[in-house]
């Protein structure tokens, strides 16, 4: 037992040279803004909210990223999105009871599966990706619900040593949640090589 732990401890020790190349970690903050139909019925009194891309609707994202290839990543990719969301509800309106969308502020909890290209720069590299994701629209005394989306973007990386460097991420989510909402982040932060 103790020979196969230390051969297994052996071998842990002589890969991780090659895991140092291929994998890394990364810390987004962000503002986004939501994008979505303003010709849906609202209810009575009831006013859109401002979609414009603003800080303080903040977003906050982290990622775990694979090389699977010589410029190709698999990126897992987690975080929040601060900000208006819109919600079904009915209401009667003129003796019909209509589906309406009411606007509050809430939270967008995401989860990408993503492909990343990334290509040689002079100040780094800069990347283009693609996924599918799962999103969790949630506002407080409304019903939580979940559904999948897409999301693609681009990233530019800026090393600052061989394991650390800044990086810049421009996201466009699609979701298919109620209204078909859309949300692009705008986000900078830092990235951990291992």
């Amino acid at each position: 037992m103790r020979k196969t732990a230390f051969l297994l401890a052996l071998l842990l020790a002589c890969s991780l040279p090659a895991a140092a190349q291929t994998t890394e970690f990364g810390v987004l903050f962000g503002g986004s803004k939501r994008v979505t139909d303003s010709g849906d019925t609202a209810a009575a009194g009831t006013t859109f909210n401002d979609d414009g891309f603003s800080f303080s609707n903040n977003s906050f994202e982290l990622y775990y990223a694979l090389q699977v290839d010589p410029g190709t990543m698999f990126k897992i990719k987690a975080g929040r999105i601060n900000g208006p969301v819109g919600l079904r509800s009915t209401e009667v309106i003129d003796g019909e009871e209509v589906d309406v969308r009411t606007d509050v502020e809430g939270e967008v909890q995401h989860i990408e599966g993503l492909i990343e290209y990334r290509f040689s720069e002079p100040f780094g590299s800069a990347g283009l990706f693609a996924g599918i994701g799962a999103y969790r629209h949630e506002a407080p005394g409304f019903e939580t619900s979940t559904d999948y989306g897409f999301a693609v973007g681009v990233t530019a990386d800026f090393p600052m040593t061989r394991r650390y460097g800044l990086i810049l991420d421009g996201t466009y989510h699609f979701t298919k949640h109620d209204f078909s909402p859309s949300y692009l982040t705008i986000s900078g932060g830092l990235r951990f090589a291992f």
